[in-house]
């Protein structure tokens, strides 16, 4: 799927500006927004959590200037509420920050074992990221619904995912039906998920997170 398509579909509701106002005004919807955007952007799953985190920072800051304003003047009920909201919203950030930045760090094992190691058995898979094989199950079908490895399904009789013929070769075979020498392809690896992608021309996208090459 292209990018710009993925960029098409975001409701304006769940772009960065919003999010960030809801971070410090309302940090309960900010956690839903962010939450709706990891589900429509997939490349957001991998970055997302730092902005989050840097959230959760901005709000322990706003509480430690609450603390430092009151200490000469005194603490009223009000002031006491505030401090308590940013607190909260504090700990329930960098909480949320750790968890998406444990989910992105788990994906991109995922896609390092699964697209560039080639490995589809869901026991060697399960060995290697040292998890259940129940978990391993649950990890890629969200991945698999998040859109990670499109056209890709859970062969429940072999234990095995199975990827489309053109995700496992990375590369349209009408590539070279074009007559595009194939020393023109090269592999690159994505910053953002850690995919190696082949590609024949600059400007491409990342066939896993959409990110551009």
């Amino acid at each position: 799927m292209n990018n710009n398509d993925d960029n098409k579909k975001i409701n304006p509701l769940y772009s960065w500006p919003v999010i960030i106002i809801s971070i410090i005004v309302f940090w309960p919807l900010a956690i839903f927004l962010v939450y709706k955007r990891v589900r429509i952007d997939k490349k957001a799953g991998f970055t997302i959590g730092r902005l989050v985190r840097y959230g959760s920072y901005l709000c322990f800051f706003m509480a430690g200037i609450g603390i430092i304003a009151c200490l000469g003047q005194g603490f009223t009920g009000q002031d006491v509420g505030m401090i308590l909201f940013f607190l909260i919203a504090g700990v329930a950030l960098f909480m949320f920050a750790k968890k998406l930045s444990s989910n992105a760090e788990k994906y991109k094992k995922y896609i390092s074992i699964i697209i560039n190691g080639n490995e589809y058995i869901l026991d060697n898979i399960a060995s290697a990221m040292s998890l259940p094989i129940n978990i391993v199950k649950k990890d890629l079908k969200d991945m698999i619904n998040n859109g990670y490895f499109q056209g890709a399904y859970i062969n429940d009789s072999t234990n095995e995912i199975v990827l489309p013929k053109t995700s496992k070769e990375n590369i349209n075979e009408t590539t070279f039906n074009n007559s595009v020498p194939q020393d023109e392809v090269k592999v690159i690896t994505c910053k953002c998920c850690g995919a190696q992608n082949k590609v024949t021309s600059s400007g491409a996208e990342c066939e896993y997170c959409g990110s551009l090459l």
